[in-house]
């Protein structure tokens, strides 16, 4: 997470989404917002949760400050990961938002009760997800906009 207040830290971003055109989308939207964090990318659940194990007990803190999760992902889908991060002590303090396609009321129910703080279904809107991931200023998450 960010350090001391004199000390401005941008925020890591782990986008885990399979599909080819939502990637690219998510980073033109992050363009077209301004949006100078970092985006790591990674395309199934079991490739999260290997990069999210190795770096979670590293010293300096955690590996990301905002996870933005596909529910539909091969193998290890985003359902299971969100469980497994909301069990996770360490990985359970950094901010989820859910991005999806589903339109099933069962997957916000269980999105929200895993601890993602926002549920937005496919397509986004693009200055809807700008305000999202902007609004996070409250978990410490801080929004670097270039100029």
């Amino acid at each position: 997470m960010p350090g001391s207040a004199d000390k401005l830290q941008i925020a890591r971003i782990l986008l885990i989404e399979d599909n080819a055109q939502d990637i690219e989308w998510t980073r033109r939207v992050f363009q077209r917002g301004h949006l100078g964090n970092p985006l790591t990318v990674v395309e199934n659940g079991a490739e999260a949760l290997d990069l999210l194990s190795r770096t979670a007990n590293d010293p300096e803190g955690l590996p990301f400050d905002l996870i933005l999760l596909d529910l539909t992902l091969p193998g290890v889908d985003g359902r299971t990961l969100l469980t497994q991060l909301s069990e996770d002590r360490r990985l359970r303090r950094v901010p989820v938002v859910v991005l999806t396609g589903s339109q099933r009321e069962d997957d916000m129910v269980l999105a929200y009760k895993s601890g993602a703080v926002a549920f937005l279904r496919k397509p986004v809107d693009v200055e809807r997800l700008i305000k999202v991931v902007g609004d996070l200023y409250g978990y410490r998450v801080f929004i670097v906009k270039e100029t």
